[in-house]
């Protein structure tokens, strides 16, 4: 794998709407220095800086193969699931370090989602117990509560209608 060209990574600033007491955001969301990965001894991203800017969709765009999945996995160290994995470099959330010793990969995942290109559902569930899987996961019990998710979930999706029965 190929090193992220960083020519391909492009910025679209949307301007946020202003609420009365909001706090000022931090000017980027992530900060990447010096990040290298491997697998193994190949290594496949080398040394790259960047700034993620807050209030902004970015967009990392690339040839399959060239490091844009691997990049991801670190900013939520989903990367730490592969074998034979390594990371060097820095890796800031909101200014935390997200690779600090004293950081739980778990809350990282919580904190940063990843959606992936193809959905991969559980086959023996239901779509409704797809849906609500992370919150048993996290022990959720109350079904009124799950209920209640789930429809707004789907909802959301503009599948309720179709799924509901």
């Amino acid at each position: 794998m190929a090193t992220p060209d960083p020519t391909v990574v492009e910025h679209v600033d949307r301007a946020a709407e202003p609420t009365p007491t909001a706090q000022p955001a931090p000017l980027c969301t992530f900060q990447v220095k010096n990040l290298s990965v491997w697998y193994g001894e190949k290594r496949v991203i080398d040394d790259m800086t960047l700034d993620v800017a807050s209030n902004a969709v970015t967009a990392i765009i690339g040839p399959s193969g060239c490091g844009k999945s691997t990049f991801l996995r670190c900013l939520n160290r989903m990367h730490e699931l592969v074998p034979k994995t390594r990371v060097e470099g820095t890796v800031l959330l909101q200014g935390d370090d997200l690779y600090s010793s004293t950081v739980d990969p778990a809350i990282v995942r919580r904190r940063v989602g990843m959606v992936f290109q193809k959905s991969n559902p559980f086959p023996t569930m239901s779509i409704g117990e797809n849906v609500v899987i992370g919150l048993r996961l996290n022990g959720v019990r109350n079904q009124k509560f799950l209920n209640e998710r789930l429809e707004k979930s789907l909802r959301m999706a503009a599948l309720w209608d179709e799924v509901k029965d």
